[in-house]
Protein backbone atom coordinates (compact mmCIF):
# COMPACT_ATOMS: atom_id res chain seq x y z
CA UNK A 1 0.00 0.00 0.00
CA UNK A 2 1.44 3.41 -1.11
CA UNK A 3 1.69 6.60 1.46
CA UNK A 4 -0.85 8.32 -0.14
CA UNK A 5 -3.60 5.98 0.75
CA UNK A 6 -2.00 4.20 3.72
CA UNK A 7 -4.89 4.34 6.74
CA UNK A 8 -1.47 4.32 9.02
CA UNK A 9 -0.04 7.59 7.68
CA UNK A 10 -3.40 9.41 7.53
CA UNK A 11 -4.30 8.62 10.92
CA UNK A 12 -0.84 9.72 12.14
CA UNK A 13 -1.18 13.04 10.22
CA UNK A 14 -4.64 13.66 10.73
CA UNK A 15 -4.68 12.51 14.08
CA UNK A 16 -1.35 14.79 15.54
CA UNK A 17 -2.53 17.65 13.52
CA UNK A 18 -5.87 17.78 16.25
CA UNK A 19 -3.84 16.99 18.75
CA UNK A 20 -1.51 19.74 18.43
CA UNK A 21 -4.22 21.74 17.36
CA UNK A 22 -6.54 21.41 20.30
CA UNK A 23 -3.58 21.95 23.10
CA UNK A 24 -1.59 25.23 20.64
CA UNK A 25 -5.45 26.54 20.95
CA UNK A 26 -6.01 26.27 24.46
CA UNK A 27 -2.32 27.75 25.16
CA UNK A 28 -3.20 30.49 22.46
CA UNK A 29 -6.59 31.83 23.73
CA UNK A 30 -6.32 31.27 27.27
CA UNK A 31 -2.59 30.87 28.24
CA UNK A 32 -2.08 31.95 32.07
CA UNK A 33 -5.15 28.89 32.49
CA UNK A 34 -3.76 26.42 30.72
CA UNK A 35 0.09 27.11 31.99
CA UNK A 36 -1.67 26.15 35.09
CA UNK A 37 -2.43 22.77 34.44
CA UNK A 38 1.25 21.64 33.26
CA UNK A 39 2.36 24.14 36.82
CA UNK A 40 3.68 26.61 34.90
CA UNK A 41 3.29 30.15 36.19
CA UNK A 42 2.34 33.24 33.65
CA UNK A 43 2.80 36.40 35.68
CA UNK A 44 3.58 39.00 33.44
CA UNK A 45 3.40 40.00 29.98
CA UNK A 46 6.51 38.75 28.78
CA UNK A 47 5.41 35.54 30.55
CA UNK A 48 2.29 35.35 28.74
CA UNK A 49 3.57 36.33 25.46
CA UNK A 50 5.53 33.56 26.00
CA UNK A 51 3.93 30.83 27.38
CA UNK A 52 1.15 32.04 24.10
CA UNK A 53 3.66 32.02 21.26
CA UNK A 54 5.66 28.96 21.89
CA UNK A 55 2.98 26.84 23.61
CA UNK A 56 0.45 28.26 21.58
CA UNK A 57 1.21 29.41 18.18
CA UNK A 58 3.95 27.18 17.64
CA UNK A 59 1.80 24.13 18.36
CA UNK A 60 -0.90 25.28 16.04
CA UNK A 61 1.40 26.24 13.19
CA UNK A 62 2.42 22.63 13.71
CA UNK A 63 -0.82 21.50 13.45
CA UNK A 64 -1.63 23.59 9.86
CA UNK A 65 1.75 21.62 8.53
CA UNK A 66 0.58 18.49 9.26
CA UNK A 67 -2.43 19.12 7.58
CA UNK A 68 -1.24 20.83 4.92
CA UNK A 69 1.17 17.22 4.43
CA UNK A 70 -2.16 15.27 4.83
CA UNK A 71 -3.42 16.79 2.01
CA UNK A 72 -1.16 16.65 -0.16
CA UNK A 73 0.47 13.01 -1.19
CA UNK A 74 3.29 14.51 -2.05
CA UNK A 75 3.98 15.30 1.07
CA UNK A 76 2.76 13.07 3.63
CA UNK A 77 6.21 11.62 4.06
CA UNK A 78 7.90 14.75 4.86
CA UNK A 79 4.95 15.06 6.90
CA UNK A 80 5.50 11.79 8.84
CA UNK A 81 9.33 12.75 9.38
CA UNK A 82 7.83 16.10 10.80
CA UNK A 83 5.93 13.99 13.36
CA UNK A 84 9.22 11.97 14.48
CA UNK A 85 10.93 15.17 14.75
CA UNK A 86 8.33 16.75 16.87
CA UNK A 87 7.51 14.06 19.31
CA UNK A 88 11.25 12.90 19.46
CA UNK A 89 12.04 16.61 20.54
CA UNK A 90 9.19 16.49 22.71
CA UNK A 91 10.70 13.27 24.35
CA UNK A 92 13.73 13.89 24.30
CA UNK A 93 12.97 17.04 26.58
CA UNK A 94 10.84 14.73 29.00
CA UNK A 95 13.58 12.07 29.30
CA UNK A 96 16.27 15.04 30.40
CA UNK A 97 13.75 16.24 32.64
CA UNK A 98 13.70 12.88 33.93
CA UNK A 99 17.09 12.34 34.49
CA UNK A 100 17.46 15.88 35.75
CA UNK A 101 14.63 16.67 38.39
CA UNK A 102 12.76 13.55 39.08
CA UNK A 103 9.60 11.89 37.71
CA UNK A 104 7.01 14.16 36.80
CA UNK A 105 3.68 15.07 38.16
CA UNK A 106 0.30 13.05 36.99
CA UNK A 107 -0.36 15.56 34.35
CA UNK A 108 3.09 15.32 33.07
CA UNK A 109 3.54 11.38 32.88
CA UNK A 110 -0.16 11.14 30.81
CA UNK A 111 1.75 13.57 28.63
CA UNK A 112 4.60 11.93 28.46
CA UNK A 113 2.77 8.55 27.46
CA UNK A 114 0.69 10.29 24.97
CA UNK A 115 4.32 11.56 23.37
CA UNK A 116 5.41 7.99 23.68
CA UNK A 117 2.13 6.95 21.52
CA UNK A 118 3.22 9.75 19.21
CA UNK A 119 6.50 8.71 18.38
CA UNK A 120 5.16 5.29 18.31
CA UNK A 121 2.34 5.71 15.61
CA UNK A 122 4.76 8.03 14.07
CA UNK A 123 7.43 5.28 13.58
CA UNK A 124 4.73 2.82 12.21
CA UNK A 125 3.87 5.50 9.69
CA UNK A 126 7.17 5.74 8.45
CA UNK A 127 8.06 2.48 8.14
CA UNK A 128 4.98 2.01 5.79
CA UNK A 129 6.05 5.35 4.03
CA UNK A 130 9.19 3.69 3.22
CA UNK A 131 7.05 0.69 2.04
CA UNK A 132 7.23 0.03 -2.36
Amino acid sequence: MTEDRDPVVSLALWGSAAVFAVIGAAFFGSPAATATLVELRVGSAMADSDVRAVFGGLQLGAAVLLVVCARRDAWRRPGVLALLCLFGGLLAGRLLSLLVVGPPSRIGGLLTLGEVLGLALACVAWRRSTEV
